[in-house]
């Protein structure tokens, strides 16, 4: 399953808690279970957010992930830097963009060219997901 995670869905994986969606998709990412793809600008994003406080999250999560390098510049998403996941996420059709910014002027429509925009709390509940999880729990 390919999936583009936002950077606030990394941010929030590194947050102590026992419930946390967030860090469930990362932990199925480490596993090889998710491809997850970043683009270069995403990388830097990730970097410039999780550099300074999580070295050794952000190094283990980028080296398993997949690079992408979207042709084509979109300027659909009025937060401008979320076009860049959505850029990625079209490149390397993607079945998944998770984020937590689905408000008004971030990814405010559910689907975008047949890409999906779900929370991390809706996309561990997706049924091909908890099949992920219950292989991770093995």
């Amino acid at each position: 399953m390919r999936v583009v995670l936002d950077t606030c869905v990394l941010k929030l994986a590194t947050l102590p808690s026992a419930i946390n969606p967030a860090a469930l998709i990362v932990e199925l990412a480490l596993a090889g279970l998710l491809e997850v793809w970043v683009s270069a600008a995403i990388a830097e994003e990730y970097t410039e957010v999780l550099a300074s406080d999580h070295p050794d999250f952000l190094a283990r999560f980028l080296g398993g992930v997949q690079v992408c390098h979207p042709l084509t510049e979109l300027r659909i998403i009025r937060h401008e830097p979320d076009n860049r996941f959505l850029e990625c996420a079209l490149a390397v059709e993607a079945e998944f963009i998770v984020t937590v910014n689905t408000a008004r002027g971030h990814f405010d429509r559910a689907d975008y060219q047949g890409v999906r925009v779900v929370t991390p709390g809706v996309f561990v509940n997706l049924p091909e997901v908890r099949t992920l999880i219950a292989r991770l729990a093995r």
